[in-house]
């Protein structure tokens, strides 16, 4: 099977994940994904939206010549250090782009918003506050990021500022040291549960067709790690319709996440079961 992770990995993946045995709460405590996608919340159909499309790439189509990918080994430890730019890529990349840029006029640019940040003294302008409680509390068509904890904000702030070009940006970019689950969070609250439901069946071959996306539940209920990881970063062939006629894979490419983050990711949704 092509993989980009060991055995190894997928085993103590497994063996930390104990549906039902959630770790104790606490001020930072990672919560299950939950309720539906953001796109049913808006009403939207992917295919009518860039909503989760920031990556621009898609996998391979029927057509394609098959690659192997030799296995390469990833160590999941406890603890990572995230940047800035990690928690742009996870939690708005899928939507602004690596340029923050968007794609108007449904998805506006992150750009104007970070400028006018640092400068207060401007009438009107947005202020460093109104940024935060938009990245926190979402807007009409932008989800919230509840999930981002108020230093994980100042980090991502830096970056923006960088992104952004805005004056009085940090030398060195902010960093911090997250536990794996709350790196898996991030991916799956951040990326996947724009276009994922948390819960509900897997759809038939024709419901795929006619454009029904996978649940998170179902997804890591029926792919073992290494799929889930190899599909996701290099994309994979989709069995769709009645009779089954193999189908280039709708969901785009995220190229931009690394096999740590994808793994963080599924022993995230192992570890705490997506709910309704």
């Amino acid at each position: 099977m092509r993989s980009l992770i060991t055995a190894a990995l997928a085993l103590a993946v497994i063996a930390t994940a104990h549906a039902g045995q959630q770790p104790e709460r606490s001020p930072a405590a990672v919560t299950p994904v939950s309720g539906p996608s953001w796109l049913h919340r808006l009403n939207v159909d992917y295919r009518d939206t860039s909503f989760g499309r920031g990556a621009g790439r898609y996998g391979p189509g029927p057509s394609d010549l098959a690659t192997d990918r030799p296995a390469v080994p990833v160590t999941l430890a406890a603890r990572v250090t995230v940047t800035g730019a990690d928690l742009y890529r996870l939690n708005c990349q899928p939507c602004h782009r690596a340029e923050g840029t968007g794609a108007p006029p449904e998805i506006k640019s992150v750009l104007p918003a970070v400028q006018g940040s640092t400068l207060q003294q401007m009438r009107g302008a947005v202020t460093k506050a109104d940024l935060y409680a938009r990245i926190e509390k979402g807007g009409q068509r932008m989800p919230a990021r509840a999930h981002l904890l108020p230093e994980d904000v100042d980090v991502l702030y830096t970056y923006l500022t960088t992104l952004a070009g805005a004056p009085g940006t940090a030398a060195t970019p902010a960093h911090e040291s997250i536990t794996s689950d709350r790196l898996g969070e991030n991916v799956v609250k951040g990326t996947c549960h724009i276009c994922h439901d948390a819960t509900g069946p897997r759809p038939s071959d024709s419901a795929l067709l006619a454009g029904a996306i996978p649940s998170l539940a179902s997804i890591v209920s029926d792919k073992p790690i290494a799929e889930f990881v190899d599909k996701v970063e290099h994309g994979a062939i989709t069995v769709m319709g009645t009779p089954p006629v193999p189908h280039r894979g709708r969901m785009p490419v995220f190229y931009y996440l690394t096999s740590t983050d994808l793994a963080a990711a599924y022993k995230y949704l192992k570890t705490y079961p997506p709910k309704p």
